[in-house]
């Protein structure tokens, strides 16, 4: 049965799911393992490590020292990395679909390596396999999404694969809470063998799932196109389609014609291809540099020594952070198709700019009083990090991208953030030992330092096709903020409206427009 028999909005529901799966194991992998940080209050002590690391029978199995331990943390992201690298070398040649499918199958067999492990090599060897699958994931589902969704629910849907993200922390914590009450190998080992499982179910349900409408037509699949394209739209009519398979088709052709090799990508040609893939680059980056690692680093001990709370009480309000966290996450899917991309990463870098500074001055005092002032302010930290960069990012990214390089450009981005996420991981721990709630200004300042960028460089994309975002960076005349205002004011006026370019000396439509759709 094609798809499942599913067709319309049941068949991107499906893809949602598949893709929040991914997401998911985004959520869930990195967060069995970390590295956290127990103060006192005399200062900071020297980094341990936290998670399943202070299980101990995993303590006992492999012995690892304060080296290795931060060694077996961060191979994670080192793989995440690679994987990524794999999508922008591999990703024209096999597609979305098919490189998130072997990412899943990856994620199965670093975790099952790992859950069976009994030498500290072979836990290497899983940790890296898992996050090169995760980093195959990553780098295509979002991608996968945004070219099967319609223009004006696109963002919704993508915002809503990653409040599947915020199921996998929250999925990480459960276990890690309940894994507290037994004894044994099943304390570490289930937990990371229990990754395998979603891996495998979302390898199965993806291969139901069908391949991007776009990346079908840059491999001139044209009957695969249509057959999916009539799922996506639910209609049997061919003809409805054609006009869409048209205006993929004239875009494609056009950064065909600028781009020929790896080397043209970092061009300034026609589509702006290396504007598009720094703009890429840099709003990952910017996820990374907001501050959810500091803030992550710095929880459980607000909660246990500005606060008082337990142990016991720190580790479900680390619960119930995650459940708000979720929450807020579901107003995403309703905000980023009203405020629009651009508006959204701007509030909330403001928002998280002044959370930092805040959180930076309660520290400072360290009172109890200041603790739960701290508290309040990572409650909403967390709503203004998923309003804005969590969701945002995901969706951005591969609009922002050409199609004949939306692989490259996404891998190399996606990249970039497991990149700035292991230095990261690497250099917050010391950062909090050695300056305390100092670290928190830095995070505001970079936050603080977004909004510029962002206004002057981020064009609009909600409500746009992916072909009209090529026209919005082809304008030599004006800048790509203010080409795409100008497209948004032509869509909600209701015009029919026929937009040319030049190919090869020829005019060329490229993009149809008809009516208000945004």
């Amino acid at each position: 049965m094609v798809f499942l028999g599913l067709r319309g909005k049941k068949l991107l529901a499906g893809i949602t799911v598949s893709s929040g799966l991914g997401f998911i194991l985004f959520g869930i992998s990195p967060h069995l393992f970390f590295i956290q940080l127990q103060m006192d209050a005399s200062g900071y002590d020297n980094g341990v490590i936290g998670g399943l690391l202070t299980a101990p029978d995993f303590e006992s199995t492999f012995n690892l020292d304060s080296t290795l331990q931060g060694v077996v943390t961060s191979l994670f992201e080192l793989g995440c990395f690679f994987g990524s690298l794999v999508t922008a070398a591999a990703g024209g040649r096999f597609g979305r679909r098919t490189l998130a499918h072997f990412g899943t199958l990856a994620i199965a067999v670093g975790s099952l390596l790992q859950a069976s492990s009994f030498s500290v090599g072979q836990l290497m060897v899983g940790r890296i396999v898992a996050g090169i699958g995760l980093g195959l994931i990553s780098s295509n589902v979002a991608i996968w999404q945004a070219e099967t969704a319609p223009a004006k629910v696109r963002g919704t849907l993508v915002a809503c694969s990653l409040s599947f993200l915020i199921v996998g922390q929250l999925l990480a914590n459960l276990i890690d809470y309940g894994m507290n009450s037994y004894s044994g190998p099943v304390t570490w080992r289930f937990p990371i063998a229990f990754q395998s499982i979603i891996a495998l179910f979302m390898s199965a349900l993806l291969f139901f799932m069908p391949e991007s409408p776009r990346y079908l037509i840059m491999k001139d699949r044209i009957e695969e196109t249509v057959t999916v394209l009539q799922a996506l739209k639910d209609t049997a009519d061919r003809e409805s389609v054609a006009a869409e398979i048209a205006e993929i088709k004239e875009a494609l052709l056009l950064e065909l014609n600028s781009q020929k090799s790896w080397t043209d990508l970092f061009k300034a040609d026609k589509v702006k291809s290396r504007r598009r893939v720094i703009i890429a680059c840099v709003v990952n980056l910017m996820q990374d540099l907001s501050g959810s690692t500091p803030i992550a680093y710095y929880t459980t001990f607000i909660f246990q020594n500005s606060v008082g709370f337990s142990r016991h009480l720190s580790l479900l309000m680390s619960i119930f952070l995650q459940l708000w966290f979720l929450l807020a996450s579901t107003l995403t899917w309703w905000l980023i198709e009203r405020v629009g991309r651009r508006r959204l990463f701007m509030l909330s870098a403001c928002c998280m700019g002044m959370v930092m500074a805040v959180v930076a001055a309660m520290l400072a005092v360290n009172t109890r009083t200041s603790g739960i002032v701290a508290v309040v302010m990572i409650f909403a930290y967390q709503a203004f990090f998923t309003w804005g960069f969590m969701g945002g990012v995901w969706v951005y990214g591969p609009e922002i991208l050409p199609l004949e390089y939306r692989s490259k450009g996404m891998g190399l981005a996606t990249a970039t953030l497991w990149l700035f996420s292991f230095v990261m991981v690497e250099i917050v721990p010391s950062s909090i030992a050695n300056i305390g709630w100092r670290t928190y200004i830095i995070f505001a300042v970079f936050n603080f330092s977004f909004i510029p960028i962002i206004y002057f460089f981020f064009p609009e994309t909600k409500g746009l096709s992916l072909e009209l975002v090529d026209l919005a960076f082809m304008d030599d005349t004006t800048t790509p903020v203010k080409r795409a205002k100008e497209l948004h004011k032509m869509i909600a006026s209701g015009e029919e409206l026929t937009l040319r370019t030049e190919v090869g000396g020829k005019d060329v439509d490229i993009v149809h427009i008809e009516g208000k759709s945004a």
